[in-house]
């Protein structure tokens, strides 16, 4: 279920991204709302899938930002390596924890996707202006994965439905004079 649950958040965090958020710059930066994604995935499947979806997160940003093939891919399936490691080494739970681990995937997988991609166009004062731009992105990133993470909290109190429940009925028949 959890699968299904982020295909769906995957797929209107999609849209919102290429609908909403070009409109919705502050600052000239914007949030990366498919990273988002791949933070809930992080935090929600504790398990190797969490690296489908990095090369998911990643082909969909080489596809969106004609970027040279393989650089989302690897970058992506890297850094959520690094990142897997770290929350399994700290048990990482708390929202303050999830808010700066989102800050800092954010933060240096923008850097390094811009540095990637236009490697013959940078210079030193391109470096600090593009440092000042990955902090905003990486900022706005976080406040929008910690507003998510906040909603789907109070949503999951609200609702009496547990959606890592299976929906197959695994009741086992137990006689009682079989003992």
């Amino acid at each position: 279920m959890k699968l299904f649950s982020l295909l769906i958040l995957c797929y209107i965090l999609l849209i919102i991204q290429i609908s909403v958020v070009p409109e919705a710059t502050v600052a000239g930066s914007r949030p990366h709302l498919i990273l988002v994604m791949l933070c809930f995935a992080l935090f929600w499947s504790r398990d190797a899938t969490v690296f489908l979806w990095g090369i998911l997160a990643g082909l969909i940003y080489e596809t969106f930002d004609s970027a040279i093939p393989g650089t989302g891919v690897l970058l992506l399936t890297s850094l959520v390596w690094v990142a897997f490691r770290v929350q399994l080494h700290f048990q990482i739970r708390s929202l303050i924890s999830r808010f700066m681990l989102i800050l800092v995937l954010a933060f240096v997988f923008d850097g390094l996707f811009h540095i990637l991609n236009h490697l013959e166009a940078i210079r030193l004062l391109d470096l600090t202006s593009l440092a000042q731009h990955a902090a905003g992105n990486a900022l706005y990133t976080a406040v929008a994965g910690l507003g998510l993470l906040v909603s789907f909290k109070i949503i999951s109190r609200l609702v009496p439905i547990e959606f890592g429940q299976s929906l197959r009925n695994e009741s086992v028949y137990e006689s009682r004079f079989s003992h």
